[in-house]
């Protein structure tokens, strides 16, 4: 009811029963109604809105200035309940309820640690017993390097190396050393029993006068020459047989050239097909029988045109 009027202090009591009664009722009812009241206002004053079952109280004037207080729609047991109780108000209480929405996004958890992402640290798995140095440790403390004593590791003290005992004590020149790969050297090279090992071992000889490399090669248990081109100049296999590229297999090319052409002296035998000298129509001929371990020499009569039909008799 928001029927307050102000009474003038000139007007009797008898006159301004009325204005009184609805004064107290407005008081009672705390100005309620459907509208907030816009004269006699006071600060501090209290409304309830019937049409919205709220109660609000005004804070300041000029403009109007209505702070809400309560909604009455429910129990005040209920929407009390629904606030945070002042004794749950705990640190643990809080973190027990971030915990509820923390995760990647939330805006909780941090992205970056000092600029840098958690892959450039260590985990936790990370192993840091006593087999590694502290954070303020020296060199010198350090018994073992990745598991191995100083013993495993070459050192050098003003151009010394170690000796025999681990003393760095024997001079060091790398200035005769040959690099594995895109060096030369000069002099002899001379080494012990070593072996060349690989399926097809190959040692190349560059001959700087004419700017081409010849090889010595072993495969398929032939070893020998190869020419500028790559391919095989001249081979021996392990039965002691030479080939070469020019000649073929030299045992057979030496009896190949050679049979035929050998003579008995004494007997005016005379050989035949001997170097392209071409055939004798009669005679004895001498073969070279190579029989492994010896050379035989076979001497074979022979009769050339004996009769039309080449029936020689008497072979």
């Amino acid at each position: 009811m928001q029927n307050f009027t102000d009474i003038p202090s000139s007007r009797t009591l008898s006159d301004s029963l009325i204005e009184i009664l609805n004064n107290d009722k407005t008081a009672i009812s705390c100005n309620s109604g459907t509208t907030f009241p816009t004269t006699n206002q006071q600060v501090g004053m209290l409304c309830y809105r019937t049409d919205q079952l709220k109660l609000y109280q005004l804070i300041g004037t000029n403009p109007d200035n209505w702070r809400f207080i309560m909604d009455l729609a429910s129990g005040i047991d209920a929407q009390f309940a629904a606030k945070l109780n002042a004794a749950a108000y705990t640190a643990a209480d809080v973190l027990a309820k971030l915990l509820t929405v923390d995760g990647s996004g939330s805006g909780l958890d941090a992205d970056l640690l000092d600029g840098q992402h958690a892959s450039a640290f260590a985990s936790t798995s990370h192993n840091h017993n006593a087999a590694y140095l502290g954070i303020s440790a020296k060199a010198t403390d350090a018994d073992r390097l990745d598991g191995y004593d100083a013993s495993a590791f070459v050192r050098t003290v003003n151009g010394g190396g170690p000796d025999a005992n681990g003393n760095a004590t024997v001079n060091i020149d790398l200035s005769g050393r040959v690099a594995r790969t895109g060096d030369s050297m000069s002099g002899r090279l001379t080494l012990p029993s070593q072996t060349v090992q690989s399926t097809a071992p190959t040692i190349d000889f560059y001959d700087t006068d004419q700017g081409s490399t010849r090889y010595l090669h072993v495969n398929s248990n032939l070893m020998g020459f190869l020419k500028t081109d790559g391919n095989w100049d001249m081979y021996m296999n392990n039965g002691g047989s030479m080939w070469t590229a020019n000649y073929g297999w030299l045992h057979d090319y030496f009896f190949r050239s050679t049979a035929n052409c050998a003579s008995q002296p004494g007997t005016g035998d005379v050989a035949i097909n001997c170097y392209g000298s071409g055939n004798v129509n009669s005679g004895r001929i001498h073969e070279l029988i190579d029989e492994g371990g010896q050379i035989r020499l076979r001497s074979v009569k022979y009769f050339t045109n004996c009769d039309c039909n080449c029936n020689c008799c008497g072979c």
